[in-house]
Parts: C-alpha cells; sequence; structure tokens
C-alpha cells in the first residue's frame, strides 16, 4: 500500500512540471496540408489574405521553463493542424502556480503572403539576448571593446553601418568574438550569450539552426528570435 502511494505521489509530481499543450480556439478550416514553416508575422504585413487556424496555449509548471520550448511545442502542434504563421497573443510567468503559459494565434497564409513577410523583416540589425528571466543574472559581454551589462530578461539591438565592423565577444581570452558588417539586404541577425534558443537540434525544425561555437552563439530560427524580442524588454 505505501509502494501505490508512493508511485502515486511521484506521478502526481511528474505531471505537475511537465508541458502541456491544448487548443483552446479552432476555426472551421478542416483538412489543411500541414505546415511546413511557422512564421512571425511581421506588423506591416497585410494580413487581408490569412486564415485564422487556431489558439494555442503551452505551460509550463517547471521553474526553469523556457520560452522557446513552449513555442517549439506549439508549433508542433500548430503546423499538424496546417498553421504555417502565427501573431503572439499572451504570455506570462509566475502566478500562483508559478506557471510560464504562452499563447499564440496561429493561421494559415498563402506563398506571396509569407514572402512579403519576409521581405517586412528588418535589414542590417542585430538582436543580442542575455537570459530569458528577470531574476537571473545579468550577462557581461562586449561592443567593439565596451563592456555592457545586460540585464536578464531583456535584449541589446544595434543596426549595423556601411563601413562600420562590429565586434562582439564575451568570455574573455577563453571565450569567443564575431565580427559584423553591413552588407546590402543583409537579414536580420540574433545572437545568444546565455543558452537562450539554443534548443538542442531535433528541436529546432526546418530554419531552426543554432550556431554553437563558444560564449556568442547565433540562433537560426528567425521566428523564435522575433517571438524573443516581442516578449522581451528591449535594453537600449
Amino acid at each position: 500500500m505505501k509502494n501505490l502511494l508512493l508511485i502515486l505521489v511521484l506521478i502526481t509530481t511528474l505531471n505537475s512540471f511537465s508541458q502541456s499543450v491544448e487548443i483552446i480556439h479552432k476555426s472551421e478550416n478542416r483538412n489543411l496540408p500541414e505546415g511546413k514553416i511557422f512564421a512571425f508575422i511581421e506588423p506591416t504585413t497585410d494580413t487581408s489574405q490569412i486564415k485564422y487556424v487556431a489558439t494555442i496555449l503551452a505551460r509550463d509548471k517547471n521553474k526553469k521553463s523556457n520560452i522557446e520550448f513552449l513555442y517549439f511545442e506549439i508549433r508542433k502542434e500548430a503546423t499538424k493542424i496546417g498553421a504555417n504563421c502565427f501573431r503572439v497573443k499572451s504570455f506570462e510567468r509566475g502566478g500562483k502556480r508559478n506557471e510560464a503559459i504562452l499563447i499564440l494565434d496561429c493561421y494559415v497564409a498563402n506563398e506571396t503572403t509569407l514572402k512579403q513577410n519576409t521581405k517586412n523583416h528588418e535589414n542590417n540589425v542585430v538582436y543580442i539576448f542575455g537570459g530569458e528571466r528577470d531574476d537571473d543574472k545579468s550577462t557581461s559581454f562586449k561592443i567593439n571593446g565596451v563592456e555592457i551589462e545586460l540585464r536578464s530578461g531583456t535584449y541589446y539591438k544595434l543596426s549595423l553601418k556601411p563601413d562600420e565592423e562590429i565586434r562582439i565577444s564575451k568570455g574573455g581570452f577563453t571565450g569567443s568574438t564575431i565580427t559584423l558588417n553591413w552588407e546590402e539586404g543583409k537579414e536580420l541577425s540574433f545572437y545568444s550569450l546565455s543558452g537562450l534558443g539554443l534548443a538542442a537540434m531535433e528541436k529546432q525544425p526546418m530554419n531552426g539552426i543554432s550556431f554553437n561555437t563558444g560564449s556568442v552563439n547565433r540562433m537560426g530560427n528567425i521566428s523564435l528570435g522575433l517571438l524573443l524580442a516581442y516578449i522581451l524588454k528591449q535594453a537600449n
């Protein structure tokens, strides 16, 4: 009896720290082909041709939950039912149950709209992320030798300019340095100083390739980067 009670307690504990995904509203659109991408819809994109598919919620009771894992769980469910793009409905962390909850409105857009959405991304812009939570430690890094302390829960944004070289470094002699230059039409890029946005490769679909080269790591999933920039606060 005691063993049975222990098993029940363990199951309850494990369940209380597991992720869950829920479709909280779904449209009448049925039999859509599976989505191949899951794009962040830019505010400037004409959305008159997109169709609503569903609103999906992901939650995690684990105190160490990451936005990226909630995003990938929603992405997996959304693309199954035909969504290929999304807008952020809400994100919250904490509360009485100490949960992280991400809710995305998911849509399907035609190829023309998706291409235009990509064109609406900023060019020659770089986002640098430290930690995700407000109560985590801050992260120090350097831009062209000038030290910057990036508070957790924020990101640093910079624009590349013609004839200017930007060197981003972290970790001193044993760390890493990347060099960035302006290029005509260069797509925006995202870098992580803490492991944020660097899920394991099996979690990273399609364009979600992370380049782990040291203390400054490039995030390959542009939609995830834009989601993080939307949720977190700009530091500068």
